[in-house]
């Protein structure tokens, strides 16, 4: 392949470069490949040179060979996605555990710098429709030879890999009847056992489970033996024993109960904190887990870790449970630099929030009005959001512009916000987004990302979710919710930043929340602002004749 500038004349079946928009106003995509008409359009509008890739025999564009390696790397319920722009996704075709020849994936990324392949986590659990991998071509072509050597490397690999089966697959959930067996004492109070018992059909439910039965029994040898041994003949697929205490040593009760009915004690405590207390057993070919008092709220813990591998049909293996190690740590650990509240209720650490405002699109539902400047109470509908987000404790207030930039400048006159020009902002949302993020990456612990055509966005429900952020509780993305209802903008912890900058087209950073739904936080917000964009000319006509906010 060879790249660089070139004769526009000269340029035809050439693989642009770079974005451009001609003084005709005709837009040229970034990776499109010139036509004659391209070229002709190109020198009339006085354009010399373009750079450009020139493919050669031996090169295989980009499309096509990121789609060649996604298709070689897809074992069973994953879809491969169409490709684009040199990007091949790969997404789960069922929810349930992503199953990873870590080597083969490692190997694969060893060959050639032109190939990449990044993944989830092994074991990570997923939906349908969740991204899992993602293969990503650097130059606009690969030399033959390289994808060769790729299609090897994740085909055979060395002796001490997994031959002949493709090195990414799901492992999907199955549908399983679970049986809940609750210990009390004296004291346990009833609408504990009864919101555990709520808990745990939530959690089961989530991944397509069901909790078929459930009972409750003193904390007690015989008593325990006995209820477990009813559901066990039940014909459970699945006993789940949440103690009234926890579980301490394998003489303690509810692992000498499950020996006394016949079972057999695979292994007593996982490295995951919360969690650690998750006791693995089988009775005859039914798996019998010991729940930990953590699962008592649905928070993620150790125990889902281990339930997730059990309803994805395999019990975790000696290594499973040590490789849980690293990742393990669930819960806040008792000297971070940040804690969340003083005695007094005040932060005793302080994160660093920054905002991104997306105002770079053309209002294409809109006809000829850009709706970022249409009038709305005396002022830009844009400059209603920003002067909410310049007044909290946000830094940097980022603008990203690209239709009628200099408009949209002039309409934020005199806030102190930063702005950055969007060459590429009718690719869509997503990129804007990333746009975005790149800018204040290194500046944040995380980035509010708001829509600027949100005219009734309150102060308060910002403020609420700027007060709910807690990565190392789960906390990491919140969401505000109003009527049920999920609404903009979010709150996105620094750890999800390098996701961000991957997004494209007019999705935003939708399906993302569907990747990470266990660190998804709904903030319940007392504004509708939250759910109130102007889309449409009637939309911004009702906008209009509101005089206060809702």
């Amino acid at each position: 392949m060879r790249f660089g500038p070139l004769e526009a004349q000269h340029a035809e079946g050439g693989v642009l470069a770079h974005s451009l928009r001609l003084p005709s106003g005709r837009f040229l995509r970034k990776g499109r490949v010139l036509d004659g008409d391209d070229v002709t359009a190109l020198v009339e509008g006085g354009i010399a040179r373009v750079t450009v890739a020139v493919l050669e025999a031996e090169d295989v564009a980009e499309d096509e060979a990121a789609e060649t390696v996604a298709q070689a790397l897809a074992g069973p319920d994953v879809e491969v996605r169409r490709p684009g722009t040199g990007r091949c996704n790969l997404v789960a075709g069922r929810g349930g555990l992503v199953h990873l020849d870590v080597d083969r994936i490692q190997a694969l990324n060893r060959v050639h710098e032109s190939v990449t392949v990044a993944t989830l986590p092994p074991w990570a659990p997923v939906r349908q429709g969740t991204l899992v991998a993602t293969v990503k071509i650097i130059p606009f072509a690969v030399p033959a030879a390289a994808l060769s050597a790729c299609l090897e490397s994740i085909h055979h690999g060395t002796p001490a890999m997994r031959v002949g089966r493709p090195p990414l697959r799901v492992a999907a959930f199955e549908s399983c009847g679970v049986s809940l067996i609750q210990t009390r004492l004296p004291g346990t109070s009833q609408k504990v056992l009864e919101r555990s018992r709520d808990t745990m059909t939530r959690r089961l439910a989530a991944l397509g489970s069901r909790l078929d039965s459930d009972a409750v029994c003193d904390h007690e040898l015989d008593a325990v033996t006995t209820t477990l041994l009813d559901a066990l003949r039940a014909g459970s697929d699945l006993v789940l024993v949440l103690g009234a205490s926890a579980t301490g040593d394998r003489g303690d009760v509810i692992p000498r109960a499950v020996e006394r009915a016949g079972g057999q004690i695979l292994h007593l405590g996982i490295p995951v904190d919360p969690g650690n207390l998750t006791l693995l057993a089988r009775h005859e070919g039914t798996p019998v887990l010991g729940v930990p008092g953590c699962a008592r709220s649905i928070r993620r813990n150790g125990f889902d870790m281990v339930l997730e591998h059990v309803l994805a049909g395999r019990m975790p293996s000696e290594d499973d449970i040590a490789d849980m190690a690293v990742g393990g740590l669930l819960k806040e650990p008792p000297g971070r630099l940040q804690p969340r509240r003083g005695p007094s209720g005040e932060p005793q650490g302080a994160h660093r929030f920054a905002a991104v405002v997306l105002a770079a699109g053309g209002s294409s539902r809109m006809g000829d009005t850009n709706k970022l400047l249409a009038n709305v109470g005396g002022r830009p509908i844009v400059r209603h959001v920003v002067e909410v987000l310049v007044d909290l404790p946000l830094e940097p207030v980022v603008v990203v512009v690209g239709h009628q930039a200099e408009a949209v400048r002039a309409a934020l006159a005199g806030l102190p916000v930063r702005f950055v020009t969007h060459g590429d902002w009718e690719a869509g949302m997503g990129t804007s987004v990333s746009a975005g993020v790149a800018a204040t990456a290194d500046q944040a612990d995380a980035v509010l990302v708001a829509l600027g055509d949100m005219p009734w966005l309150s102060a308060d429900d910002v403020r609420a979710l700027l007060d709910a952020f807690d990565p190392r509780s789960g906390r990491g993305i919140c969401v505000p919710v109003r009527d049920r209802k999920r609404g903009n903008p979010v709150l996105w912890a620094s750890r999800y930043f390098a996701a961000l900058q991957t997004l494209e087209g007019d999705v935003g950073g939708r399906h993302l929340l569907n990747t990470f739904v266990d660190d998804v936080c709904e903030v319940a917000v007392s504004g509708e602002g939250v759910l109130m964009d102007v889309d449409t000319p009637e939309a911004l006509e009702a906008a209009r004749r509101r005089e206060t906010p809702p």
